[in-house]
C-alpha cells in the first residue's frame, strides 16, 4: 500500500494529528479554566522548588556538622 494522499494510512495519520491537536487544546483550555499554571509557570515553579531543595540539603549538612561538633565538645 502506498502512502498517497488518498490512502487510508494517510487519512488515519491526518485524523490522529487532528485528534492530538484537539487534545492539546482541550487540555490547555481545561487547565486555564481550573486555574492550573501554564507549562512555563510550571517549569519556573519546578526550578524554584529544586533550588529550595538544594539549599535545604546544604543547610541540613551544615546542621549535621554542627550537631557533630557539639556532640564532640560535650563528650567527656
Amino acid at each position: 500500500m502506498t502512502d498517497s494522499p488518498s490512502s487510508p494510512l494517510h487519512w488515519l495519520h491526518g485524523i490522529a494529528s487532528e485528534l492530538d491537536g484537539l487534545r492539546s487544546l482541550a487540555t490547555e483550555n481545561l487547565s486555564q479554566r481550573l486555574g492550573l499554571p501554564s507549562r512555563e509557570q510550571f517549569e519556573v515553579q519546578r526550578a524554584l522548588l529544586e533550588d529550595a531543595r538544594t539549599r535545604l540539603d546544604r543547610l541540613q549538612g551544615q546542621v549535621d556538622a554542627l550537631a557533630a561538633r557539639l556532640a564532640q565538645q560535650q563528650a567527656p
